[in-house]
């Protein structure tokens, strides 16, 4: 039987009002004549999820789709096929489990984002579209950054740094000789780790480099920025040219201006640092010193005699060493050491003079005397050379009377030192008979004002309980020097125009002096006597002079602390 055609038409409007999501299957209604077939082609109940949603290169993520039916209820042994258009991944052969899931690894090999959807393919020639679907989002493998280069670098080695990404990942580096990396001298091949050292390059030339790493999953990142940098293998060359003459000055007598020119070469095969001239002390430390002057690849250091480290009596050593200390700017560092300034010593100085015969040297008297009446013949020639006789004559008496007072004055005051020339001489006679030993010469007599030695000084030992032990006169050098045993000994000095102790020099040091003596008491240990430097104040001084020395001295502490 045949419907009526307005009777089919009212059922297919029926039939598709009626949710038929819930029924994946095609529906076949017979009535009579009349049969109706119904395919459902979307599935709005199913849903698909991508865990995780973002991912790196080559990084998998998981699909997970679950098919349910209108009520929810999942469905097995349903087969689903995946639509991801620019993702690989591996259709799945199986279909859903009891709880209506199906899983299915995905990744992009490029970065970018892609859309996921599914499609219900279980029955033969019918394609259903789950309308659930989700982005997955690729991106690049992170890229690692190399640290700076120096410009230069020391030796035929070197070690590149990078920061790290974490674990799971591997890094790739090359060196090459060219900017564009056309040519690659050496590559470390896939490490873990941040650090690698390449070996065996040439001195004086340019390397690049450049990192890039990959993840578990072989995807790569793109290559980091380039570095480069400079190998120097070679140290600065110094060669010293000349070392200035010492002049007359000796150990003893020296001018503390005097300035001593040190001239050497420094030349870097690349980029040349640092240049710096030591003295050397004796007790083996450096200290820099001089003023250095460059002009080229030619270095000039000037040293004052006064600058070198000295004996405590204020006297030279023998010999100074000097080093030259060169860096580049790779780090490579050279020394010249072999630097050597030898000062001649007093004694030798004064055998190399030409001996002066006896009967042309007067004593002290004699020589003042000689002096004072030359001076007064020259004078009177000039004076009275025109003079009439009658006048001569009568000038003649006066200043002859004149002449002999004032010689007299000078005789007088000269034979003031006749007693401390007569001791002197008496104590040299008794070390040459050998009844009075002779000792070092460790104590220095020196004026406070000038700094110059004071001779003829008469200095006296005592012990502690005030016993006279022991009595001297300095020499020309302002130098004394007493035999003593081990004990308590305090020391007084007395010179002509010269008070003892100091009221201008305070301290132990008059710089460069050190170990200033001021009339305390000093013991004797094991035979060792102490070096002492004395300042005696002259009587004359102003308090001007005095002040004005006084802050010199506490300027010079102050200055040798800096």
């Amino acid at each position: 039987m045949k419907l009526p055609k307005y009777i089919q038409v009212a059922f297919l409007i029926l039939l598709f009002s009626i949710d038929f999501s819930f029924a994946q299957e095609p529906f076949f209604v017979t009535e009579g004549q009349v049969e109706i077939n119904v395919a459902i082609t979307e599935d709005a109940t199913s849903t698909l999820y991508v865990i995780p949603d973002q991912v790196e290169i080559r990084r998998p993520a998981l699909v997970t789709v679950t098919i349910l039916n209108a009520q929810g209820v999942p469905l097995s042994d349903h087969y689903i096929r995946l639509v991801a258009p620019g993702l690989t991944l591996t259709q799945p052969t199986d279909p859903s489990n009891e709880h209506g899931v199906v899983v299915v690894e995905v990744f992009g090999t490029n970065p970018g984002s892609y859309s996921i959807c599914a499609q219900d393919i279980t029955y033969e020639g019918l394609v259903i579209d789950i309308l659930d679907c989700d982005t997955l989002y690729v991106t690049p493998v992170p890229v690692p950054t190399l640290v700076d280069e120096p410009q230069y670098t020391k030796g035929t080695s070197n070690s590149l740094f990078w920061n790290s990404l974490g674990s799971g990942y591997e890094y790739y580096i090359e060196v090459s000789s060219d900017s564009e990396f056309s040519t690659i001298k050496e590559s470390s091949g896939w490490i873990t780790g941040s650090m690698y050292e390449f070996e065996n390059l040439v001195n004086e030339r340019m390397y690049f480099y450049r990192v890039k790493a990959r993840n578990n999953y072989s995807g790569q990142s793109s290559w980091s920025n380039v570095e480069y940098t400079v190998q120097d293998s070679e140290a600065p060359e110094i060669t010293l040219i000349s070392v200035g003459d010492i002049g007359e000055n000796n150990t003893v007598e020296w001018e503390s201006g005097y300035e001593i020119e040190i001239v050497y070469r420094v030349e870097d095969n690349l980029s040349l640092g640092d240049v710096v001239f030591y003295c050397v002390k004796r007790s083996g430390t450096r200290e820099e010193c001089g003023v250095t002057v460059k002009s080229g690849v030619m270095y000039t250091t000037t040293i004052t005699l006064s600058s070198l480290e000295k004996e405590s009596l204020n006297n030279l050593f023998s010999n100074y060493n000097f080093c030259v200390e060169a860096s580049d700017k790779a780090g490579n560092v050279s020394e010249e050491c072999d630097i050597t300034l030898d000062i001649p010593k007093w004694g030798e100085i004064e055998e190399e003079e030409e001996p002066v015969p006896p009967r042309e040297v007067p004593t002290y008297v004699g020589r003042i005397i000689r002096d004072v009446v030359d001076t007064t013949r020259d004078s009177m020639d000039n004076m009275f050379r025109d003079l009439d006789d009658y006048t001569l004559q009568d000038i003649g008496v006066t200043t002859s009377i004149a002449t002999i007072t004032i010689s007299f004055a000078t005789l007088i005051g000269g034979l003031l030192y006749i007693p401390i020339y007569l001791y002197q001489l008496f104590l040299n006679i008794l070390r040459w008979l050998g009844f009075r030993k002779t000792g070092l010469r460790i104590g220095y007599v020196y004026d406070s004002s000038t700094k110059e030695p004071i001779s003829l000084a008469i200095v006296r030992v005592y012990t502690k309980d005030g016993r006279l032990v022991w009595t001297d006169v300095t020499d020309s050098k302002g130098l004394f020097g007493p035999v003593l045993e081990d004990g308590i000994y305090t020391i007084k000095v007395s010179a002509r125009d010269y008070e003892f102790p100091s009221t201008v020099i305070f301290g132990k040091s008059d710089y460069p002096l050190e170990n200033v003596y001021h009339g305390e008491e000093f013991e004797i240990k094991d035979g060792v006597i102490p070096e002492f430097a004395i300042p005696l104040d002259p009587v004359d001084i102003s308090w001007l002079r005095k002040s004005i020395i006084s802050f010199g001295n506490r300027f010079r502490v102050f200055y040798k602390i800096l």
